[in-house]
């Protein structure tokens, strides 16, 4: 089976991430992907397309400059009959539309990831409107958290067409770190305390700057990590001075050497107010490192509180520095979470469970599309 999956990325973040992980997946199940990526006229993609091509992924950089670009539909449908595809899976409205197009006269079936919806902006509410509507069309949508189905359905898709699959990461990336960022920002005795994502209002960066002041009260030998960018980093590094706690704060960019980044931290925090199934969640919980999250959307199907990390709610700095001074005090706990992260991750949260279901539910498809006649293929 041949499978074009189709993003328009803002950068190398949770989304492009879980589809280089279910190609990686897939391509060692034998089931084919490629890789096309929207070269969007308002955010470089070079970035991204390099990534996964040092993923040794095939790539396609498909044309959209605009908000209705003709070309981009033909580009894909191109993409079709080149590569001989036997399904699209779309990640995102804007794929999701020209996916559509593309394939509605083809006969391939069509198959949408919703990683969420944020809706932040009026032109974002419009964009999940229209969503909503192409999505009814499709042959099936996974949601990434139960959440997201529960509003994909209330949207009018069919029930049967919907489904939940996590997200999953690649373990072996998170073995055997370097530890080279360690040594480029701790100092002896220093802890570290990261977080990673999109600098944006979403991820609630601002609630961890606000707790960092408390935090350092009673741990003064501490740093702090933000790693990721978003429009909304000005902002945060304004906040950094306004608490005066600029230098204990760094924030560090995107950065391509995540596993060492990760093996940095003493604790990892994910302070969102919104999420769908965070991949830097999992991944720092791959990489054995005791977390606090705030308990939003699927992040207790992951975190399970007091087993495999802290839960906290949303919005709350005191709360957020109780817990991540909690850790910081206490090792025997640390140890103790932090296994418990990397068994659940292992048991539920992998690339290769993840591709498993990806690949059940494509042969289902292409079954009930009448192209394939084996049903055997479903036990894949």
């Amino acid at each position: 089976m041949r499978v074009l999956q189709l993003l328009s990325s803002a950068g190398i973040y949770g989304a492009e991430k879980m589809v280089v992980n279910l190609a990686k997946g897939l391509d060692q199940m034998g089931c084919q992907c490629v890789l096309g990526v929207f070269d969007n006229m308002h955010v470089e993609s070079s970035d991204v397309v390099s990534y996964m091509q040092q993923q040794n992924l095939p790539v396609v950089v498909i044309p959209c400059k605009g908000k209705i670009d003709g070309t981009t539909a033909s580009a894909i449908h191109g993409c079709i009959n080149d590569y001989d595809i036997n399904l699209i899976h779309s990640h995102g409205y804007k794929t999701d539309a020209y996916g559509y197009l593309a394939a509605r006269n083809t006969g391939v079936p069509i198959v949408a990831t919703s990683h969420l919806w944020t809706r932040r902006t009026t032109p974002l509410r419009l964009y999940a409107y229209i969503d909503q509507l192409i999505l009814r069309r499709f042959n099936h949508v996974v949601a990434v958290s139960d959440e997201i189905a529960t509003e994909i359905r209330a949207a009018g898709v069919s029930s049967d067409k919907v489904s939940v699959i996590d997200n999953g990461v690649d373990l072996e990336a998170f073995q055997k770190p370097s530890l080279k960022v360690r040594a480029e920002f701790g100092e002896s005795g220093m802890r570290i305390v990261g977080g990673v994502g999109r600098l944006v209002d979403q991820k609630g960066f601002d609630y961890l700057l606000r707790a960092v002041p408390r935090i350092l009260e009673r741990f003064p030998n501490t740093k702090f990590l933000i790693v990721g960018e978003g429009t909304e980093r000005a902002k945060l590094e304004a906040l950094a001075s306004e608490l005066n706690i600029s230098r204990q704060v760094q924030f560090l960019g995107v950065r391509s050497d995540m596993p060492s980044v990760y093996a940095s931290f003493d604790v990892f925090v994910l302070p969102s107010v919104n999420e769908g199934m965070p991949i830097a969640l999992i991944e720092a919980m791959a990489s054995a490192k005791p977390v606090v999250a705030t308990r939003v959307a699927a992040v207790p199907k992951i975190v399970v509180h007091g087993e495999t990390g802290l839960l906290i709610e949303p919005k709350n700095p005191e709360a957020l520095s109780n817990a991540i001074c909690l850790l910081l005090e206490n090792s025997a706990l640390c140890e103790r979470l932090s296994k418990a992260a990397l068994a659940r991750i292992q048991q539920q949260f992998s690339s290769e469970v993840m591709a498993q279901r990806y690949l059940r539910l494509y042969h289902q498809l292409r079954i009930n599309d009448g192209r394939i006649a084996d049903r055997a293929l479903c036990k894949n």
